[in-house]
Formats: C-alpha cells, structure tokens, sequence
C-alpha cells in the first residue's frame, strides 16, 4: 500500500484510487497539491477509499444520501447534536432542503479537499522524516509516469528513465531540403496525433450497454442506448455518425 510516486507507505496517511487500486499519499513532496489529488486530477478518477488500517478503517468515500464518490463533489457536515460527522455531496445533497429539517448543520459544509489536498482528519500528512526519506520526484516526472500507465498501467519509476520513452519528435522546419526530409518529419508526427486519437476513442467505450431498436411515427428505425454516468457530460459528447 505504499505510494506510488513517493513510497509513503503509513495506513494513516494514504488513500487507494478504487478505479485503477494504486496507492498515494497526502503529501506534496515537490508537487503543488497532494500526490492522491495529483494522481485523481491527472487520470479523471474520482473514487478514493481509505486504508483498513486507518484511523476510520477501510470506508469508500461516499454520500451518506444519494451514494455520490466523486471526491471532489464531497464535503462534510458535523452533526448538531452528536460528535460525528457526515458526508454529503455538494450538488445536490448540500443544498436540499429536506436535510436542513434533519439533525445536520447543513451551513458548515465543507469539502473534503482544501489547497488540493484531502483534509488532514480524513487523510493525514506524511511527517517530516516519512517526506525525506521519500522519494523526490519532480512535477515533470510524474507527468510522466501518470502518461505511462495509459497504455501500461503496472509501470514503474524505473520504465520512465528508459531510453525512447519520452523521446520528442523533431521539431517542423520553414523550409525543407527535399521531400525525404519533409516525410522524415511529419510521419512521426501524423502517427503520434493517430495513436492520441485512437486511444482517446478507446477511453471512451462503455461496456455492459444494452440496445433496444423501435421503429417511430416517420418509420424510421431508432435505437435507445442508457448510457451509465461513469463520465462527466462534459467528456462525453454522441452525435449522429460516431462509431
């Protein structure tokens, strides 16, 4: 269970991404934010759980009402009366108001991330010797190893020093010498934005879909596809023609 970009390996103070099972931990190292957050914001996972030997045990973070584990949409509440606390999403669950007649402050909501990192009651920081006899890599470094386990999810720091990896493409000229040159240039880049499109269709296909054919008042044939919300609206966009 330890972290995957640091080593951190305290219960306390790491978190599991429950879409790929990779660890990480709440702290920043040389990183803007929390490796956990780095890790959620780079992939577009959303959905965390805690460490069976932490302080609160094994739970996956969710929505007390509506079961919601987008992380970033959940927050907590203290309860009025009790010394618990409850999480609740932001939209809709914070603000409905129904749960304002409930045993809940609904007016101290606040999300379970802050300066991009997981609440330190929730997940705690690494100490100061955990953080300096971790690994030091740097934001490039993880870039790089968040674009690694795209296509190869096992990975390691290891695979990401290794020759041809992260090797860039030469850069376009003006001016060319003749159309060997030009070809030289340009067939690696037209393959790179062809693989890049590829596996972007790819992340995009939902399995377990059932299709349902009728016909409608102009017969013509349609089809019905309920697509599940594993994926923000904004990401995923249907019109007539795709594949």
């Amino acid at each position: 269970h330890a972290c995957k970009y640091c080593g951190v390996h305290s219960p306390a103070s790491v978190i599991r991404c429950t879409v790929c099972s990779k660890w990480f931990c709440n702290g920043r190292g040389t990183a803007s934010g929390s490796h956990a957050v780095n890790h959620l914001v780079r992939s577009k996972h959303k959905e965390v759980a805690l460490h069976r030997d932490s302080p609160l045990g094994e739970t996956v973070l969710e929505c007390y009402n509506c079961g919601c584990r987008n992380a970033f949409l959940l927050g907590f509440i203290p309860a009025k009366t009790e010394s618990v606390v409850v999480l609740l999403c932001r939209e809709p669950c914070a603000t409905a108001s129904g749960l304002k007649d409930m045993n809940w402050d609904v007016a101290q909501w606040q999300p379970l991330i802050e300066d991009r990192c997981f609440l330190p009651w929730l997940v705690a920081v690494p100490s100061d010797d955990e953080q300096r006899r971790a690994r030091q890599l740097s934001a490039q470094q993880l870039n790089k190893l968040e674009e690694l386990w795209k296509a190869t999810p096992d990975a390691t720091l290891d695979d990401i020093e290794r020759p041809g990896v992260d090797d860039a493409p030469h850069p376009v000229l003006l001016r060319y010498k003749d159309a060997y040159e030009y070809q030289n240039i340009y067939g690696p880049l037209v393959k790179l934005e062809a693989d890049y499109d590829r596996k972007m269709k790819e992340a995009q296909t939902q399995s377990g879909v059932l299709c349902r054919w009728d016909i409608g008042l102009n017969n013509r044939r349609i089809a019905y596809l309920p697509l599940p919300r594993t994926t923000d609206a904004s990401e995923l966009r249907l019109v007539p023609g795709d594949e």
